[in-house]
Parts: C-alpha cells; sequence; structure tokens
C-alpha cells in the first residue's frame, strides 16, 4: 500500500510535538538591561573560544538562543557590563528564563528543574549579601559584634544551601552549588550528591572528576581514617602509624632544614611533655635527604618520640600520601586512627589536645 509522503511528515512534525522538542537552545526575557544591549551564550569550558552564541535583547527584553547542546552542562549568560549568569542547558529543550540584568540572577524559571535550583541559590545568596551589608552599615554595634553576626549568617547561609542540595541531590544544578560548601566540613552533603549523580549521569565528564576529587579527599577528610604511613626509623627499621592507635598522635611533617620547623620545636616538646601522661604521642615523619642532619636535629631540640623517614626530601611517600605543601605540617589522629584535625600549630594546637584529652 502506498502511504502519502505529506502524511508522514504531518505524523512524525505532531510526534514531535507531543514528546516537547518544540525548541532547542533556551529563549526567555530580560529585565531592567541597557537599551540594545546583546547577550552572549558562553561554554565556561573552552578557554580558547568560550563563546557559543551572541543575540540582541529585543524591544520587550526577548532573547533566544538556538545552541541545542549534546548533552546536560553548565553555561555563563554574558552581559556587555561583565555580568555573568550560570545557566544549565539540555538537548532539545532547556526551558524558559527570565533574567534580571541590573544584579546578575535568575527570577523566573519555565520547565527547567536546574535551573530552579539555581535560582533557589540565586535567592539564598541574595538574601545573605543583604543581611550582611545592613550589619555592616549598622551604627549601633561595635566591631566585635558585627563580626559575631556575620560569622552566624555565614552558618545559616550555609546551611539552608546544604538543605535544598540534598533534598534535590539528583539535579545537576547540585554538582555547581556544593561548590559553596567545603569539602571537608560537609563531606557527606558532596558524597551524597555525587554518589547520585554519577549513577544518573555515569558518563559525564565534570561528575566523573568531581567523583574522583571527592575519592581523592576522603583520604584526608576529618572523620576519615588516616592513611597508614610505614618508613624506616632511626635505628634502621620499620615503624607504622597503626602502632600508634589507641593513642592520641600527631603527624608531624617537617625537616632539619625547615627553619619554621625548627622554631615550632620546642613548642611541640613543651605539648608533649605536657600531655603524654593523658595518652597523647608524635610521630614525626621527616623530609630531610641526609641522615646525619635528621639525626642530630632530633637530638639537638630533644624530640624524643618517635620518627620516621625515607630521606627523599620532597618526594617523601609519605609527603604525596598527605598532600604536604609545606611544612611544618601536621595532622592529629584520634585514638581509633580517625583524622580530628590538619595544619594546627601552637595555641589552636593546644587547644584542640586540651579538648581531646581533658573534656
Amino acid at each position: 500500500m502506498k502511504i502519502d509522503r505529506r502524511i508522514i511528515i504531518g505524523v512524525c512534525f505532531l510526534f514531535a510535538c507531543c514528546l516537547g522538542y518544540t525548541q532547542t537552545g533556551i529563549k526567555g526575557t530580560v529585565i531592567n538591561s541597557v537599551a540594545k544591549d546583546s547577550i552572549s551564550l558562553l561554554n565556561p569550558f573552552n578557554g580558547q573560544s568560550p563563546q557559543l552564541e551572541k543575540v540582541a535583547i529585543g524591544k520587550k527584553g526577548t532573547f533566544e538562543f538556538k545552541y541545542n547542546p549534546p548533552n546536560i552542562g553548565f553555561y555563563f549568560i554574558a552581559f556587555s557590563d561583565k555580568k555573568t549568569v550560570l545557566v544549565v542547558l539540555k538537548p532539545n529543550n532547556s526551558g524558559q528564563i527570565e533574567i534580571d540584568a541590573s544584579k546578575g540572577i535568575l527570577v523566573k524559571t519555565v520547565n527547567s528543574e536546574e535551573n530552579e535550583l539555581l535560582k533557589s541559590a540565586q535567592e539564598i545568596l541574595a538574601e545573605h549579601l543583604g543581611k550582611q551589608t545592613t550589619i555592616e552599615q549598622a551604627t549601633d554595634k561595635s566591631a566585635a559584634q558585627k563580626q559575631l553576626e556575620i560569622q552566624l549568617l555565614e552558618v545559616s547561609k550555609l546551611e539552608a544551601l546544604q538543605k535544598i542540595i540534598l533534598k534535590h541531590a539528583d539535579n545537576y544544578a547540585s554538582l555547581a552549588l556544593i561548590e559553596y560548601l567545603s569539602s571537608d566540613q560537609y563531606l557527606t552533603t558532596h558524597d551524597s550528591v555525587l554518589s547520585t549523580l554519577i549513577k544518573k549521569y555515569p558518563n559525564d565528564h565534570f561528575v566523573q572528576a568531581k567523583s574522583q576529587e571527592l575519592e581523592s579527599s576522603k583520604k584526608l577528610a576529618i572523620g576519615y581514617p588516616a592513611p597508614e604511613i610505614t618508613l624506616t626509623d632511626t635505628a634502621g627499621n620499620l615503624f607504622s602509624l597503626s602502632s600508634l592507635k589507641g593513642k592520641v598522635v600527631l603527624i608531624d611533617f617537617w625537616a632539619s632544614w625547615c627553619r619554621p620547623c625548627r622554631m615550632e620545636n620546642p613548642n611541640v616538646v613543651r605539648m608533649y611533655n605536657t600531655y603524654k601522661q593523658y595518652g597523647f604521642d608524635i610521630l614525626g615523619v621527616s623530609l630531610d635527604r641526609d641522615r646525619d642532619s635528621w639525626l642530630q636535629a632530633i637530638n639537638k631540640d630533644s624530640l624524643t618520640w618517635n620518627h620516621i623517614s625515607d630521606l627523599k626530601y620532597w618526594q617523601s611517600e609519605a609527603a604525596a600520601t598527605y598532600g604536604v605543601r609545606g611544612i611544618p605540617f601536621t595532622v592529629l589522629v584520634d585514638k581509633d586512627g580517625k583524622i580530628i584535625a590538619k595544619g594546627l600549630r601552637g595555641g589552636a594546637l593546644e587547644q584542640k589536645l586540651k579538648e581531646v584529652l581533658l573534656q
């Protein structure tokens, strides 16, 4: 049977409309824009040629980008005054948005749960900024009071962001929003989002990269087990961090040639002598390369705890494992072998030791 070609075309068109594929790219309106302004669509991950498209804003503030992305991803809509608005685009239909050009924020979204989540986050950030400005401009508050209120406001902002991120852990936009939360302090939130998104978008390069980054940060995250260290001690025998389990241990990365380390050593000695009776111990990990210099520094500075080194200088295996970029650097480990603090020295370290050992 011969079928009219026009019928086939009509059926295909109707089928496409029913599936919602009538729009590609993203369109919307701009309010508070400069007369005869234009906007650009940018790919933030293409440093050499980020601009994908440039369009003029219509008389009624309307615009439409035709660019149809191959996969879901993040893009910037940029104005002539350098303001940018982060948006999520998806293949075939990215929905509609309304942008306030004066503030550089989304004020309305249609048919885009990703951009709706970005809008919600922008509202939280804008509200926080407004409250912070009010505090800073207050004339009836002391500087200390203002600082305290701003700190509390910051905590409130992060908690609000965390709440909406966890509620929408499967939303692609959460991938950008978790950047507002420190992976050290909000590791479980990062983990929740990325473990969800890697299942939903297993081939997305951005999700893959962030997941790999998270797995690396877990190795040194507070609350996670400290990576094992096994190196040669001063007697030439292998010594492991795990042999000190049951004590609160300070892993102290240092070297005989490191002047700040040597200046800090008297404080470390004093803390060791004060708190060792309460179950405190130290494991000195040296980035030395000369054995005699290492041993002489230990003796001269009266460092009477366990010391290990592979004498590989900055190529130290332990330093690489712990991501050491400068010394002195410390990692505090609890009795169960879990990291409880990093980078503490002087008074900050002693305060933490009192908190952990004496309370």
